[in-house]
């Protein structure tokens, strides 16, 4: 009962948008105490002006809308909250082992927390690349704080999603600059290793997101991992007419 008490104190304190809403009680269901207090630090800094409904939730994460502040202007904030409690976690192993960045002398809470952290390390990374990815703000603890892709507090639409509209595009553009954005990730020597139409969101552009199983080229599945992607790529793009050899393809990213 305290526990709850406490949960209701610290929602009241992020300024939660629509009380009255269903996502205040999603807030209360998905996210626990530790996480409702990282929370309020992250807006005692400034950086949540106000928390908004929830844009995904799934096994590992939950992403919510927020008002915010960057650099000392207004933005848009996509708050990605990994779950402490999941037990989803034991697939995260293979994209951190061989990372050389991080220590996993660690504990199942811990590896959340690094995980995390390589996620902001990943875009940040690409974003200096100029991959096409959100702009990373900052981390802490479980919580990742990004640009927010889409409008009106509506998330843009990954390509799984968009589905046959595509055919309205054009395609061979898209797909070619997928391609570059694949080879710029190259060459800031990272790998996104579970690339798809799923992964992929499209407003105005595409754009990569769920980068934190992305691993440096040196990692032992780079290679597999790329290849993967490529044909995940590949497979998706088959269905609108283009065709390109793989080989060909995994070629021109990493000369």
């Amino acid at each position: 009962m305290r526990d709850l008490k406490k949960i209701e104190s610290y929602l009241d304190k992020l300024r939660i948008k629509e009380k009255d809403s269903d996502d205040r009680k999603i807030y209360a269901e998905v996210l626990d105490l530790r996480t409702l207090k990282t929370l309020y630090k992250l807006s005692a800094k400034g950086i949540i002006k106000a928390m908004g409904g929830v844009i995904n939730t799934g096994k590992e994460a939950n992403v919510f809308y927020a008002d915010g502040m960057h650099e000392g202007r207004e933005i848009a904030l996509a708050v990605k909250i990994y779950r402490i409690e999941t037990s989803e976690f034991h697939r995260m192993d293979e994209y951190l082992f061989g990372d050389k960045r991080f220590d996993f002398r660690i504990s199942k809470k811990e590896k959340i927390f690094i995980w995390t952290e390589k996620e902001f390390k990943n875009l940040q990374r690409a974003f200096n690349a100029k991959v096409n990815v959100p702009m990373p703000v900052t981390y802490l603890k479980n919580v990742l704080i990004m640009e927010f892709i889409g409008k009106d507090e509506i998330p843009a639409p990954t390509l799984a999603e968009l589905g046959g509209q595509i055919a309205e595009l054009d395609v061979k553009s898209l797909f070619d600059e997928i391609v570059e954005n694949i080879k710029k990730l190259y060459n800031a020597d990272l790998v996104h290793a579970d690339l798809s139409e799923y992964n992929i969101m499209y407003f105005e552009k595409p754009y990569f997101i769920d980068m934190g199983q992305a691993v440096l080229v040196d990692h032992p599945y780079a290679m597999k991992y790329l290849e993967r992607d490529l044909k995940n790529i590949l497979r998706f793009f088959s269905k609108f007419g283009i065709k390109r050899d793989l080989e060909e393809l995994k070629k021109y990213i990493i000369d």
